[in-house]
């Protein structure tokens, strides 16, 4: 997640937030392995090169947040973060920016388009102690790091949660050793534009 980066950039003392939410007993936070497949088959064929380089690299693409619909497990969208760790490395490099404002996207699971996270951004916080915390010391240690996390979006417009949401992980692993589903990873597979099949574990936190 972007708190590779950004939690430890951000650390302060926080009023309490509503706890993460359970990991879920399906192995892609309540989307079936052949589902996410397809998902991330179509984000791939739009999106490789324009905002990630290198899929199930953790330090560009390898996860997204699966956000739910308002009271329930139901899924309805997944929040993306490409070009994890470009903010640390040189311009023009094979981890730099491609674009550091194709950072955040958000998937539809039903229907599997793709839009920026950006359309979706918050127009104003709810007033308390937490998210006057919220806005004033994490969002702009957050646009330092072109990072739109899922509190940062508008959950009316969003037609789902976001002040809570379940992180996938999808992994870059052997073609030849894929993981045991047993294991709690989903082996799962995508086909870049080049023909090149990229090999992914699958899973959640």
């Amino acid at each position: 997640m972007s708190s590779l980066v950004v939690g430890s950039a951000a650390r302060a003392a926080a009023p309490s937030a509503a706890p993460s939410a359970a990991l879920s007993a399906a192995p892609a936070g309540g989307i079936e392995p052949a589902r996410m497949q397809t998902l991330l088959q179509g984000f791939v064929d739009k999106l490789y090169m324009k905002a990630f380089r290198h899929l199930g690299d953790e330090r560009d693409f390898d996860h997204g947040h699966v956000l739910y619909a308002p009271g329930t497990k139901t899924p309805v969208a997944i929040l993306y973060h490409t070009q994890e760790l470009a903010q640390d490395e040189p311009a023009g490099s094979e981890f730099g920016y491609l674009d550091a404002a194709a950072r955040n996207w958000i998937q539809w699971v039903d229907r599997g388009a793709i839009e920026s996270a950006d359309l979706y951004q918050r127009r104003e916080f709810p007033d308390s102690a937490y998210w006057r915390w919220f806005k004033e010391e994490r969002v702009p240690v957050l646009k330092r790091y072109h990072t739109i996390v899922d509190k940062m979006l508008d959950p009316a417009r969003l037609g789902a949660e976001t002040s809570d949401s379940l992180q996938l992980v999808f992994t870059r692993v052997d073609c030849a050793a894929p993981p045991a589903p047993q294991a709690g990873k989903a082996p799962i597979d995508v086909r870049l534009p080049s023909g090149e099949r990229v090999c992914l574990a699958l899973g959640a936190s």
